[in-house]
């Protein structure tokens, strides 16, 4: 299991470069990027993003990537341009009848005189070393990632050891429950009726009773509810990262029989448990949504 809350920074220094990649990640939905880095090397995008995805399938990430060029600039001058710009401003000093001097960084500022050669960074040796950072950034981040899981797997067993312990307590009270719930009706019958009760008539209530009481029972929840949690048991346990999804499924699915559990059967010898359970299926599904 692996969360969607994860971090990882990585840096590379030489004396032509200086690197340094972040990345973070939060729960998302879906995959949300967003790259923070120079207008240089924009072209990588793509590329990063396809990185990224290879490893990370949920969640929205941010990627920085701080960088700085420390070589030195090639740059050159146009002589042509040169020539040019000075001969047109004799023409001007000679028609104005200047004396001025003509200074050479006026000529200098002149567009497209001194020309700084960009770097050229689509290359091999520059792309070894972004890309070998980011897949070590990347790599701290999984690490953060997988921990943080470890911990939400250890969350979701004892979680979901408790509500089979709960479900265990509920389904022992069910036997006794009708009993009572069917001695109770057949006195408060009689009481209403003052004892009056010819066999014909106590014969149609005891089956209404018997009607009743089946519509208070909860055996075919408490299966369910057994079915649902060997299922998100088996979910976790079988070793896919991406199980985020079909848990938040199954816990959606609970959460509804516990809440028809609650309404249908509500007895003070299971009170205690059946909030236990509708607590621990609710905190659930509020950490699932870290999960990847």
């Amino acid at each position: 299991m692996k969360s969607m809350t994860g971090y990882g920074k990585a840096s590379f220094i030489n004396e032509n470069y200086e690197i340094e990649i972040e990345l973070k990640s939060v729960n998302n939905k879906g995959f949300d990027l967003k790259i923070s880095s120079c207008r240089e090397l924009f072209f990588l995008d793509s590329e990063i993003r396809e990185m990224l995805v290879s490893s990370i399938k949920r969640g929205k990430v941010d990627l920085r990537i701080s960088f700085r060029d420390k070589q030195l600039p090639v740059i050159e001058v146009d002589q042509n341009r040169v020539k040019v710009y000075y001969q047109m401003l004799l023409q001007i000093k000679e028609s104005l009848n200047i004396n001025e001097e003509i200074k050479l960084e006026t000529i200098i500022d002149q567009p497209d005189v001194v020309i700084i050669k960009q770097a050229e960074y689509d290359n091999e040796v520059f792309r070894g070393i972004l890309f070998t950072c980011l897949k070590d950034a990347i790599t701290k981040h999984q690490t953060l990632a997988m921990k943080e899981g470890n911990a939400l797997k250890t969350f979701f067993q004892e979680s979901f050891d408790c509500m089979s312990e709960c479900l265990k307590k509920i389904k022992e009270t069910i036997p006794q429950h009708k009993e009572q719930l069917k001695t109770k009706l057949i006195t408060e019958v009689n009481q209403i009726l003052n004892n009056t009760l010819n066999p014909d008539m106590e014969k149609r209530i005891l089956l209404e009773v018997a009607l009743y009481t089946e519509r208070c029972d909860i055996t075919e929840e408490l299966i369910r509810m057994e079915s649902h949690l060997k299922n998100i048991r088996e979910c976790l346990n079988d070793g896919r990262l991406e199980c985020g999804k079909s848990m938040g499924f199954i816990l959606q699915e609970m959460q509804r029989e516990a809440n028809t559990i609650s309404s249908k059967y509500n007895t003070t010898m299971t009170f205690n448990d059946v909030l236990r359970l509708k607590e621990e299926i609710e905190k659930c599904r509020e950490q699932i949504h870290n999960v990847e």
